[in-house]
């Protein structure tokens, strides 16, 4: 199981790191329209979700099993998510 973790934390630190970038890296009308504290919500939010699937990754943690199975779900959110938005809105 810990490999599983290893697996879903460093996918969980890249993709929420290239969401991050997608959503703020360049002019994006939709979230510069957002209230600041909307705004910065969701910068800090992502902020965090990378730095702890980065601490994750490099402690090598092994957590009890139901974390492993949430580390894995939001490993596959983000990486849709990352996906998605690459898709539909950079790479127009």
């Amino acid at each position: 199981m810990n490999i599983i973790n290893e697996i879903a934390s460093l996918i969980l630190f890249i993709t929420s790191t290239l969401f991050y970038i997608f959503l703020f890296g360049k002019d994006n009308k939709y979230i510069d329209r957002l209230p600041i504290w909307e705004n910065y919500t969701v910068r800090v939010g992502l902020i965090f979700i990378a730095a702890g699937g980065l601490y994750n990754t490099l402690v090598m943690s092994y957590p009890p099993n139901i974390e492993i199975i949430i580390n894995v779900g939001y490993a596959c959110v983000f990486l849709w998510a990352a996906v998605f938005h690459y898709r539909n809105f950079v790479k127009k």
